[in-house]
């Protein structure tokens, strides 16, 4: 052991002559403890020391030892299957592909997983039909890889499967065709899905997938009210649904200054805008004021976490104090608008919004009383008139008892 432990220290290490023979070492002998302790070690190795041993890993392999990769897939890594099937693509034949085919159909799911990754780099269609039921599977890596090789296939018959399970009943099931589209990567159906995140319970997970196929800032440009409802879903899942690192995926700190300048003028979106840069405020605040959320990170995440807190302070005390304002206006709004803006109205205790908060006690929507309630509460302007009026307009036992615990 203590042997495996120093060719891994060398295989990470600096010395590119002891990194050369450590990658020669796992890749002639087809280390599986070694690749194990690799793969274990993954999670604390910075983005360029990985870039650092799949360098050296593919030099270490040649035309008489490329198969030994294959006794890798027996330890699932995500951080090794695009060099593994990039690399046997290399080097492809008939005789590799019906091996790989093979674990596809009959091995564990690490061997699927990598043989599906293998045939999005050789598209041979004669695995159509186990990519096309992976796609779908319970595994997030094997349907990924899955869904990916059959974009390379463009396979039609899956597309309108996924297409279809978009309207499901189940939340999950729609949620796994919005996750067969990001990997699949053609024909992009934007508009369904954002019909989808809209009425989900998933939506913060839905608009996590999107910006990997849509470009955000172009969005805003040609459909502003659908990059608005994705990015203020982002920002409610960011940290919690969502990591923080996605924040280069989705261009924040693009998507902030655009919408900072956008509301230093008048416009029709300005009380939503307001709502999503609130959202973001108090988002990054909180990241920037609790280190918890970000201490895992990397130190370029850290970094670009702190120029969004700086760049939304930068606004100044007037910007904001007008975006407080113009986000009452979204009260008036959908159910689905009041529900994400009451948050950030209780956040930034928004005072002069009660009137209209208390006005949301006469609609007929048990959520919405509740949640308007709940408002009133945090803004410390609730009263025992407001909690009798609420009661005598609900029914739903669970909610009620929420309201009575407001009195």
């Amino acid at each position: 052991m203590e042997n495996l432990e120093l060719y891994l220290k060398n295989l990470t290490g600096k010395d590119e002559i002891k990194a050369e023979q450590a990658a020669n070492f796992l890749v002639n002998n087809s280390c599986i403890d070694l690749f194990k302790m690799l793969v274990e070690k993954s999670d604390f190795l910075f983005d360029f020391v990985k870039n650092n041993v799949e360098k050296r890993i593919e030099n270490a392999v040649n035309k008489d030892n490329y198969t030994n990769l294959i006794k890798f897939f027996d330890i699932y890594s995500s951080d090794y299957d695009d060099l593994f099937a990039s690399i046997l693509a290399k080097h492809a034949n008939q005789d590799l592909t019906d091996d790989i085919f093979e674990l596809l159909e009959n091995g564990n799911i690490a061997q699927k997983t990598y043989a599906a990754k293998y045939f999005s780099y050789i598209p041979d269609t004669v695995a159509l039909e186990p990519l096309s039921k992976y796609a779908f599977s319970d595994d997030e890596y094997l349907a990924f890889n899955s869904a990916q090789a059959l974009g390379q296939m463009q396979d039609d018959i899956s597309y309108d499967i996924a297409l279809s399970s978009l309207f499901a009943d189940d939340d999950f099931e729609r949620f796994k065709a919005v996750k067969f589209f990001t990997a699949y990567n053609r024909n992009y159906p934007l508009k369904e899905i954002i019909t989808v995140m809209k009425s989900s319970k998933l939506a913060e997970n839905i608009a996590g997938q999107i910006y990997y196929a849509v470009n955000l800032l172009e969005l805003l440009s040609s459909s502003e009210v659908d990059a608005l409802d994705i990015i203020d879903n982002i920002f409610s899942g960011l940290g919690e649904i969502l990591p923080v690192s996605d924040i280069f995926q989705a261009q924040l700190f693009d998507v902030i200054d655009f919408l900072i300048n956008k509301n230093k003028t008048e416009n029709l979106l300005a009380s939503k805008i307001a709502q999503v840069l609130l959202k973001a405020l108090m988002k990054f605040r909180l990241f920037c004021e609790n280190q918890e959320y970000i201490f895992d990170e990397d130190k370029d995440t850290k970094y670009e976490v702190a120029s969004i807190y700086k760049l939304l302070q930068s606004a100044g005390s007037d910007f904001w104090n007008l975006q407080k304002e113009l986000v009452i206006n979204q009260l008036s709004k959908s159910k689905c608008e009041i529900l994400s803006v009451l948050p950030v109205i209780s956040e930034f205790h928004i005072t002069n919004a009660g009137k209209k908060i208390r006005e949301l006690l006469n609609c007929n929507d048990e959520i919405v009383i509740c949640e308007a309630l709940s408002a009133l509460k945090h803004l410390d302007i609730i009263d025992k008139s407001d909690v009798d009026f609420a009661l005598s307009k609900v029914s739903n036992p669970n909610i009620k008892a929420i309201i009575e615990n407001l009195n």
